[in-house]
């Protein structure tokens, strides 16, 4: 049996760490996959508390997180040129066009990229 590969937007986890069914079913039986950006912005949050920190940090080891490389910057001035997408976004979704895997998330303004790659809306 193949395990599906996805990566995971921001938005997604922070939805699923925060209890929300949809989330956690979505991500149910996936090999889920994060860009380093992701990692970032799940840690940066003024509010978070120590311990808030530690359940995030407990949660990264089930993930795999990419980190950038040449082919990544490469794709994200791409889809920031043509398609006027914020850094982190695209770093996100380059990293999925790099890992050649569907992009899940909760975000409307990569609806913009589905002639590009898949993306799935939560």
């Amino acid at each position: 049996m193949t395990v599906e590969r996805l990566l995971v937007d921001t938005n997604v986890l922070v939805y699923h760490l925060g209890g929300r069914a949809a989330a956690t079913k979505a991500l149910q039986g996936a090999e889920v996959h994060i860009s380093f950006v992701t990692e970032i912005e799940l840690q940066s949050k003024a509010s978070l508390t120590a311990s808030d920190l530690g359940l995030i940090q407990a949660a990264m080891v089930n993930y795999r997180i990419s980190d950038v490389n040449p082919s990544i910057k490469r794709i994200a001035g791409q889809l920031r040129r043509q398609h006027g997408l914020k850094l982190a976004d695209a770093l996100i979704a380059a990293t999925a066009l790099h890992l050649n895997i569907p992009l899940l998330t909760a975000d409307g303004g990569f609806e913009r990229l589905k002639e590009l790659m898949e993306i799935r809306s939560l």
